[in-house]
């Protein structure tokens, strides 16, 4: 099943998250260590809870 999220408020998707990355010195790149709750719309320029959409399977 394939998703996306959204802003609760005024449906944007241009949102983000909270989040920390950690140094892998093996692959020698950075990999998602966590993410927090904080989120933010870009589009209303306000914090939000943000909603899980499934898409559509592409054909």
């Amino acid at each position: 099943m394939r998703v996306t999220f959204v802003c609760n408020r005024c449906g944007g998707k241009t949102v983000t998250r909270d989040a920390w990355a950690d140094w892998d010195q093996d692959k020698q790149e950075w990999a998602l260590g966590a993410v927090f709750d904080y989120a933010f719309c870009h589009e209303c320029e306000e914090e939000t809870n943000l909603e899980e959409i499934e898409l559509r399977p592409v054909a």
